[in-house]
């Protein structure tokens, strides 16, 4: 009987792990700027050459610009994704390392919304 409950207990244990890790996300920026602003912000994930990284996009203009923009490792801007729309977008990585991901708003008024797994 030990055994059993030992062993249930396991597989609930992983059943759980394995749920929050498919859905889980490696970095969330979020923001809703209701008068000018002008900022950046950075988060980093590490990531090896091939992995697949999902980027779901949301972001609303109503004044002034805003970029979205990914950073390899070496420093080289490798993507600029769309602003001004919702949409997600799958990318290749090509190299091991910590990779950056930079929102920069100046005289921005809006919102936006991007997480990645």
């Amino acid at each position: 009987m030990k055994k059993v409950i030992i062993g249930s207990i396991i597989f609930i244990l992983v059943f759980i792990l394995a749920f929050y890790s498919k859905f889980s996300y490696l970095g969330t920026m979020k923001g809703n700027i209701i008068s000018k602003e002008s900022n950046t912000s950075v988060t980093t994930f590490i990531a090896k050459n091939e992995d697949k990284i999902n980027f779901i996009c949301n972001s609303s203009v109503k004044q002034g610009t805003i970029k979205l923009i990914l950073i390899n490792p070496k420093g080289k801007i490798i993507k600029n994704f769309q602003t001004n729309k919702n949409y997600s977008e799958q990318i290749c990585l090509d190299t091991d390392g910590e990779y950056k991901f930079r929102i920069a708003y100046d005289n921005f008024i809006g919102n936006y919304t991007v997480k990645y797994k």
